[in-house]
């Protein structure tokens, strides 16, 4: 379903790793040469100076091609001919995305993203004009889901896949919200559930190589799914959009019922993203528990002034360090196949997968690559065994 061609996917993750097993001198500039003379790349992907611009280019174009059409076909001050207009370009500017992808080769070149963000803001504004914006609103965070999907299995946009889980949930607040009291009161434990829902998903399909495409929003998913998997159950958030949203009544020290569950959430989850990171090898559980450690201290401090706010933020971040210190310190030495080198200190065994392209590309001629070609490192740790497991 992907729109861009698979094949020169899979030789452009070649290329990235060769490179940098060549800058590591795992293997010489000839080896390196061979490889992308075997493992050919015919899509456009500057660099990150270059997509922005080209994003932002693309963008005025858009905004001034839209401008010219209003003024063209003008709707004589009619709402629901706006609406179709919006429509209409939104439609046209996807039409424009899938030529830059198909035609054009455009991979991540800015272009292709400012195609479809503004393809997606087009049609949704439309079908917002179309509905005036009454009613509950979950049926326009569901056609928001519902594009912000599509985006992500069409071009593998990381950004279009927060915004599909944030639609995701979205949704489900505003459907709960208007549910009565029993709806509002199980909204954190429902946000809670659908995150960890979601996390677990992503978790699983990526470690399935035909979603091999799909990593990068992938990851982002599970790292984002664990935040809204926290705020669900951190006290400060349900306490305060409980005051702001549900117009909840509380005088001072009064506390929100069940506040000693949102407490113990709020204190117990980082700790548990920390301890599973570890046991499980999983950096993404370890880099959001160590974040959410800080997000922990603010709502102890916020509504037990136990010590002034700049003592407060320096001891956590004293225990921010402490804690990435303890854990640099315990992974210094691998430890079932879990270091704490980053990624381009282990191109030594990836070196050796790389090799391997090369005698079989002097053997014979490869057709394309297959999974044990370019899926380098193994493990379940991001490469830090050779095989399934370690």
């Amino acid at each position: 379903m992907i729109s861009y061609n698979t094949t020169s996917l899979d030789n452009r993750h070649i290329q990235e790793q060769a490179e940098k097993a060549s800058k590591k001198s795992c293997i010489t500039p000839e080896e390196l040469a061979a490889i992308k003379a075997a493992y050919p790349v015919d899509l456009y992907s500057p660099n990150i100076y270059m997509r922005i611009g080209i994003f932002i280019l693309t963008y005025i174009m858009l905004t001034f091609s839209f401008g010219l059409f209003t003024l063209i076909m003008s709707t004589g001050g009619s709402e629901d001919g706006f609406g179709v207009l919006c429509c209409l370009f939104g439609i046209g500017t996807y039409v424009g995305a899938e030529y830059m992808v198909r035609d054009k080769k455009h991979y991540k070149s800015g272009a292709d993203a400012a195609l479809i963000w503004a393809s997606g803001g087009f049609i949704l504004g439309g079908i917002l004009i179309f509905g005036r914006s009454e009613g509950n609103p979950w049926i326009y965070f569901f056609i928001a889901l519902l594009l912000a999907t599509w985006f992500v299995i069409r071009f593998a946009d990381v950004s279009m896949s927060i915004v599909a889980h944030i639609s995701l949930l979205g949704m489900l607040f505003s459907i709960l919200s208007y549910a009565g009291t029993a709806g509002k009161i199980i909204v954190p434990f429902a946000v809670m559930i659908v995150s960890l829902a979601v996390y677990l998903v992503s978790l699983r399909l990526s470690r399935i190589h035909t979603y091999r495409h799909y990593t990068p929003c992938l990851d982002m998913l599970q790292g984002v799914a664990l935040l809204t998997l926290y705020m669900g159950g951190n006290y400060f958030v349900v306490r305060e959009l409980s005051i702001e949203m549900f117009d909840l009544d509380l005088q001072p020290g009064q506390d929100i019922a069940g506040g000693w569950i949102f407490w113990i959430l709020t204190v117990l989850l980082p700790l548990v993203y920390i301890i599973q990171g570890i046991r499980k090898k999983n950096r993404i559980l370890i880099v959001v528990g160590l974040l959410l450690v800080a997000a922990m201290v603010y709502t102890i401090r916020y509504y037990h002034s136990i010590a002034p706010l700049e003592i407060a933020m320096t001891l956590g971040g004293l225990a921010m360090i402490a804690v990435a210190y303890g854990l640099i310190r315990y992974l210094k030495t691998p430890r079932h196949g879990f270091t704490a080198d980053s990624a381009d200190e282990r191109h030594m065994m990836e070196a050796v997968q790389i090799e391997s392209l090369i005698i079989a590309q002097t053997m014979s001629q490869t057709s394309g690559p297959t999974q044990d070609q370019y899926n380098f490192g193994g493990g379940t740790g991001g490469g830090g065994g050779a095989s399934g497991e370690y």
